[in-house]
């Protein structure tokens, strides 16, 4: 027998006498009780409150009947006053400092959580220039922030990017519209907020110009307690040669407080984004809800428009951002 024809009869007898029986336990479990909510200041107050379900059910939600919900604000109790679906609105608004707790009874289950409204954070209107001089088209944006004195502050600092207009498909060779809301990333410069996010996920790394680059940048007040504290941010706009005229980008930066219960909740969120792996079990998520899953975390935040390019054209004047939003 030539050797070549003995190694492919050897592979063969191999790859066809090899078998492993793997038994898949099919059985689902229980369902478990999930609470999420997120008290926003000035913005109406909703829980959502379902089961949870197995991962082949294509059902998009899952109600629990016959149960029982009421809060607590500020020693104010109030119930739900309309329902949809799984979320259950109630006529109150959050403030900054209410003290919040929830209690629902769901047959023999008894579901518990509390937290806090933040204050808004002291921001004026940022200061934002840009630039089209150089190799790439960069985006300053400068603000101060006016911590909160003898007060814990937590902050989370991002920029969304709204994209729209017509786009070319190169390998696929067709037109498709785009509108679409995303995160964009962000250079920092302030050692004091990178200092306060050295615990944190929320960062991607350290960029050629030896600058730390943000998804989301999740820090505290621990340099600048109570003091008002300049910083700067800056975004490097890289244009797509495949869009069509005109295309449309607008930016908007979001500047929240958040609760400690949010922070690690968030926290989490980015350590499962960054372990995302069919062989590494992934990071415990964060809840603080008592007899379910879920997280129950107060939060105030503003918005501020940055700038609006056409084409990669100035449309909106960037020397200042205009008015906040809520």
């Amino acid at each position: 027998m030539k050797p070549i024809t003995f190694f492919i009869v050897t592979i063969l007898l191999t790859l066809t006498s090899c078998e492993k029986v793997i038994n898949i336990d099919t059985t689902i479990s229980e369902s478990e009780l999930v609470l999420n909510a997120v008290p926003s200041a000035e913005k109406q107050f909703f829980v959502n409150f379902s089961y949870t379900h197995f991962f082949l059910d294509t059902s998009n939600y899952h109600p629990v009947p016959n149960m029982d919900m009421v809060i607590t604000v500020n020693g104010n109790e109030y119930r739900p006053s309309s329902t949809h679906r799984c979320n259950y609105f109630f006529d109150y608004t959050p403030q900054p400092d209410d003290s919040i707790a929830i209690r629902v009874v769901a047959g023999n289950r008894t579901v518990t959580a509390s937290t806090y409204v933040p204050r808004f954070p002291q921001i004026t209107a940022p200061n934002v220039r840009y630039d089209s001089s150089g190799t790439f088209n960069l985006l300053h944006i400068e603000f101060p922030i006016t911590d909160h004195p003898n007060y814990k502050n937590y902050y989370r600092i991002y920029i969304t990017q709204h994209d729209s207009g017509a786009y070319y498909h190169p390998f696929l060779e067709y037109l498709d519209t785009i509108d679409t809301v995303r995160t964009t990333t962000f250079f920092c410069f302030d050692s004091a907020l990178i200092a306060g996010a050295q615990s944190l996920s929320s960062g991607l790394g350290v960029s050629e110009f030896n600058v730390p680059i943000f998804s989301q940048l999740l820090t505290t007040d621990s340099l600048f307690d109570g003091t008002t504290h300049p910083t700067s941010l800056q975004i490097m706009l890289l244009r797509d040669t495949n869009e069509i005229q005109p295309f449309i980008h607008q930016y908007e930066l979001t500047i929240e407080c958040v609760t400690p219960e949010r922070m690690q909740y968030l926290q989490a969120i980015e350590a499962n984004n960054g372990m995302m792996s069919l062989i590494t079990e992934p990071p415990a998520m964060y809840s603080n809800v008592s007899g379910a899953l879920g997280i129950f975390a107060g939060t105030a935040k503003k918005k501020y428009p940055l700038i609006t390019l056409a084409d990669g054209q100035v449309v909106t004047s960037p020397t200042k951002a205009k008015r906040a939003k809520k």
